[in-house]
Formats: structure tokens, sequence, C-alpha cells
């Protein structure tokens, strides 16, 4: 057995030997070590029943929006990408979401109002309370809708939407596939899919449902036009030029002289790029392009424009938009309109012609592209990309797209890169400056192009963790976002946990001087009180480094000894506090508590203050010469 072995086992004999000096000792570390305990466990137990019991209830963990503030899809993609957002759905206005409900095949039928909410899946509040998402043509209510109902999982309910104060109204059913407790929020609520939602509102704001056979208008996209080209074979005077545009909608016009003299051939490709292109306008007209700033032209703006320039026979008035394309397969083509007011470019007819109605609502969906391309891409009708993209001074872009089935029909003089399309096509695919289109059916069942909404006004939003919840809400208000939520309620928490933690910290760290102290102190005197039998080790051969481990030894089994009496009562403590408390607790939360990692923390702690003691007293024992012992003799 090694010397260092040897003097550890006397450590522990002499330990053992002086069990009342030990007990003494244990005890004092005891009553340091165990207000601490039971401090530290009533802080962790408290603040872990708080945040488990806030991170449980899903309410805590949503924001919703209080102003309404226009909020693009787009926001709502790159919101529900942030990692601390678990969940987000877009709201509708709220006067537009509700209905009156009863209860369908009851004979006493009792008609309630009930708010509206959007759900869908993934949703928080309804995966906590363990009922999925509804269906299409299904709802969840809360229990307080459920009450007011006298409704029950399985039953059909009758939604009525009305508009004009009562005067217009339409039904449908949902399905009640599931009821929330009381917990989820006291207010009358039905919870739908967003769809059925937006067919609700748009409903109340006069637009047609097929799908559900709602009377209504159709939203179908007018023909607007950012810009139109102006043929003539002689230039305009300055004065000519400013009352052209006067009170139409235009605002700027920029002028361009003929490309080429009477009798030479048309060149597709300009040499002078900033000069706007068409096939069919001569090139030895005067060409003059004429804008709108912000919105596009509509109707009234074109034809305000055509009726100043009626009286001339050698006007070309084109509705121009360098911004369209239409890709199909691998081919991509410029759309240009084919008619003008002043003849049809295709036919040769006049304005009369139904080819030059511009508010025409369903246009043909053809393009005409030269004889050989038509060729190349066959017969039939082609699913097409139509896409507007334009990249503004500022450099903002705009990029916008539809897909619909076309067909393509050759025509001569068409150049290879160009699609002639109607002019009212060409002037409802332009809506794509500043809206999103659908391709959608009309309540007379035919096709068109629908306008989408322009977005919407608020939304549900639940965070992944507390602290999300007030970097959310702070990054919402920076984007002039108002919201409400239970950030105050989480902040107080966050900052009572927080504040107790100093709190014991301080206390502790006054207590852990102490401690040492404390045992430092006992080494001292035991050593003294030991110093001549030390001397004599010393003079058998025992190295002073060698006998530092005597000291190291028993500050060690001290301190471990008493914290080992401070964990037994602190777990006695701890489990008459959870049982007086028990009526206030769930499941297995409790109000004084301390994990695993925290009494391996607190053991190592302990030997750590151990070992600064026994270190501390070594220096004593470093100091004992052998000659002690003789002297004494």
């Amino acid at each position: 057995m090694s010397k260092a072995l040897q003097i550890a086992v006397l450590s522990y004999k002499d330990v053992l030997h002086e069990w009342r000096m030990t007990l003494c000792v244990m005890f004092a570390v005891a009553a340091i070590a165990t207000p601490l305990l039971l401090f530290f466990g009533l802080k962790s137990g408290v603040m872990d029943t708080l945040e488990r019991r806030l991170l449980e209830n899903p309410v805590t963990m949503e924001l919703s929006s209080v102003n309404e503030k226009k909020l693009e899809p787009s926001w709502f993609e790159e919101t529900a990408s942030d990692p601390r957002v678990e969940f987000v759905i877009p709201r509708t206005r709220r006067l537009s979401a509700s209905a009156e409900f009863f209860v369908k095949d009851k004979e006493r039928k009792i008609r309630r109002s009930l708010d509206l909410y959007p759900t869908g899946d993934g949703d928080p509040l309804l995966l906590h309370f363990g009922s999925a998402a509804p269906g299409e043509g299904e709802c969840v209510l809360t229990a307080e809708a459920s009450r007011r109902l006298e409704a029950k999982e399985g039953d059909v309910l009758v939604a009525t939407v009305s508009k004009d104060r009562g005067s217009v109204k339409a039904q449908r059913e949902f399905r009640v596939a599931g009821i929330l407790p009381d917990g989820a929020g006291a207010t009358p609520v039905a919870y739908i899919r967003l769809k059925s939602l937006e067919q609700v509102e748009a409903f109340k704001d006069g637009v047609a449902v097929p799908e559900l056979n709602w009377p209504g208008s159709d939203n179908v996209t007018k023909s607007v036009t950012p810009s139109v080209l102006l043929a003539l074979d002689k230039p305009l005077d300055a004065v000519r030029e400013s009352m052209l545009i006067q009170n139409t909608g235009f605002v700027n016009l920029k002028g361009f002289e003929p490309s080429c003299s009477d009798g030479e051939v048309h060149q597709e490709q300009d040499l002078d790029k900033q000069k706007p292109y068409h096939p069919f306008i001569p090139c030895e007209k005067y060409l003059y392009q004429i804008s709108s700033v912000g919105m596009p032209a509509d109707i009234s703006d074109v034809k305000s424009l055509a009726d100043r320039v009626r009286g001339r026979q050698d006007a070309l008035l084109v509705p121009y938009n360098p911004y369209l394309s239409v890709t199909a397969g691998n081919r991509t083509f410029s759309i240009l309109s084919f008619a003008a007011y002043g003849k049809s470019m295709v036919s040769g007819e006049n304005c009369a012609d139904s080819n030059c109605d511009l508010a025409a609502k369903l246009p043909p969906r053809v393009f005409y592209v030269s004889p050989a391309v038509a060729a190349e891409m066959g017969d039939g009708p082609k699913t097409v990309t139509v896409t507007y993209h334009e990249v503004n001074s500022r450099g903002e872009v705009t990029d916008r797209s539809i897909s619909f089935e076309a067909a393509f029909v050759g025509k001569e003089g068409v150049g290879p890169n160009v699609a002639l399309a109607h002019i009212a096509l060409a002037g409802q695919l332009g809506s794509l400056q500043n809206r999103e289109l659908s391709d959608a059916v009309t309540s007379a069942g035919e096709k068109a192009f629908m306008l989408k909404r322009r977005g919407y006004i608020g939304f549900r939003m639940y965070a992944a963790k507390l602290e999300d919840v007030m970097s959310l809400q702070e990054k919402l208000t920076a984007e002039g976002i108002r919201t409400m939520s239970k950030a105050d309620r989480i902040a107080e928490v966050m900052s009572l946990d927080k504040y107790l933690g100093m709190l014991f910290w301080l206390i502790a760290s006054a207590s852990l001087a102490g401690a040492v102290c404390c045992l430092v102190a006992n080494m001292y005197a035991s050593i003294e009180r030991k110093r001549k039998e030390l001397a004599i080790l010393r003079l058998l051969g025992v190295h002073g480094s060698t006998l530092c481990i005597y000291p190291l030894c028993s500050s060690l089994l001290l301190t471990l000894g008493g914290i080992a009496i401070s964990l037994a009562v602190f777990f006695v403590l701890a489990y008459t506090v959870n049982s007086t408390f028990a009526e206030q607790l769930q499941g297995d939360e409790k109000f004084c508590n301390l994990t695993m990692l925290h009494l391996a923390v607190t053991v190592l702690i302990a030997a750590l203050i151990a070992c600064v003691s026994g270190l501390a007293a070594s220096r004593r024992v470093m100091k004992i010469e052998p000659s002690e012992s003789l002297r004494d003799e």
C-alpha cells in the first residue's frame, strides 16, 4: 500500500475515532447547506411550475394583431419561416368574421351569433386540447359557443351569413369536429378553415362564391395598361402634346422619330433600344409612348385618349405593356396587343370589331405567333405562364405570374419573339402589375381571370418559446403592427426568476464563505491538536506533500457527510411542502424540487469547498518539522 493511500486510510480512521467532533462539524455544514438547498428547491420548483403552466397554455404563447394593417401573403410566408414562430395564420376583417348558427334537425332551434376564427393544421391551441384541425365543412367550437347553441360533437350546424342589413342571406353547414374546454377561452367562437372564412368575407363584400352557390358579382379583373403607343403621320407640336394627355390619366409623353422612310422594310430590332417596338406599326410613323405613373391606366383613360385623336385618320392608338411575357415550354415571347383604336391589326377591320373591345370580360385565350413557331408548337391548347416583370427607378422589383391554358395560332408578319394577344386579354394580364391573379370560374361557370385578395388585416400567431413572445412583439411593433399578448405576464415571471436567482447567489456566496472559514478553522484546530503525531509521521519518512493528504481527506469526509445530512433533511422538508400544497398542484408539478443535475452540482460544489479548506490547512502541515517530536521527548 502506498504512503498516500495509508495517509488517506489514517485520515478516515481518525474521523471515525473522533466521532463526537466529526458529528459537530457535519451538523455545522448541514446547518449552512440545508437552508440554501431549501431556498433553491423552492425557487426551482415554483419557477418550473409557473413556466410549465405558461408553456402548456397556448393562450400564453399567442400574439394577435390589434390594428388592421394590410399584410401580403409574402409576409406570412416570411414570418412562418422565422424559428421563433411556431404557427401563424391570416385573419380577415373582424366585422366580416361572424355568422349566426343553429343546430340542424333540432326541434328547438337556438340561434346564436358566433365569432369566426381561422385555423389550420398544426394549430397549437387545438392540439393542446386534443382536437384535430377541422376539415372543409367542419368547425371546432369553444365551450362557451357549445353551451349557447346546446351543441355537441358530431352535430351539424347551419351557419347563416347576411349582408345589406340582413336583406341578403346565404347558408352553409358545418359539422362539429370538436369542442374546446373553458381553458381555451371564454369567447363564443367557431374555428373554421381559412378558405371558409375568406368565403364569408367575400360574400359580405358582394363577391359571388360559386363553390357554395352564394350570389354576388364576379371579381373579374379589368383591363389596364401602363402605357399606350400613338403612331401619327406628322409630329405634334408642344401645345398639342400637352393638350393630348391633359385630364386623361396619363402623365408622361415621349416622342420618337421615324426609323425608316416610305418603302423601306421595317426592322424588328431597332438600333435605338429605348424605342418601343410593335411589328404592325409602320416604321415611317412618328411614334409617341404615353405612360401613367404608379397605378396603370384603365379603360376610361384609354378611351379618353382615343377621343383626343378621333378626328385624325392617320392615328393608331395601341395599348402597350413592355413588362409582359408569355412562356410555353422552353420558348418565351413578349406580349403585344393586336388591336388598336383606328383599326384591327389582324383583321384589318375598324374598332367596331370585337377584337377592339378593351372591356371584354372573357376574351379569347389565343396568342398569335409566327407560322413557323405555331407549327413547331403543334395544335391544341398549351399550359402557359404569363409573367409581369418590372424593375423601377428605385430598384424595386415587381414579379408576378399566372398559369393557364391557351392556344397558339400562326399569323404572317409576327416576329419569332412576339406573341400578339386580344386587346382585353393583354389588358387583363396587365393587372399583374398591382395584383395577383387566379384562373378561376365565374358564377356562370365560365373561366376568367379573377383578382386575388390584396392581403389580410391581421393574424393569429403562436411563439415557439416564452422568451420569443417578447422578441416577436418588439419585431412586430417595429413593423407598425400593434399586437396583444401575454408578454407582460411572461416578463414578470422571467424577471422574478432572474431576481430570485440573484438573491439566492447573494445569500449562497455569504454562506459558502462562512462554510469555508468554518472548515478551515476546524482543520487548523485539528492539526494543532495532532501536531505531535504529524511530526512523528514526518520523522518516519512521510514527506510533507504526502502528509497534506490528511487534511484534504478529512475535509472531504466531513463536508460530504454534512451534505448527506443536509440532503436527507431537504427531502423530508420538500415532501412536507409538496404534500401541504398538493391541492394547488397539477399532475407531477412540485413547489419544492431539485433535479438530478441540481443534486450533482450541489455535491460538486461541496467537494470544491472541502478541497479549498483542506488545501488551506495543508499549508500548516507543511510547516511541521520532524524534530518537533524529539523536542517534546
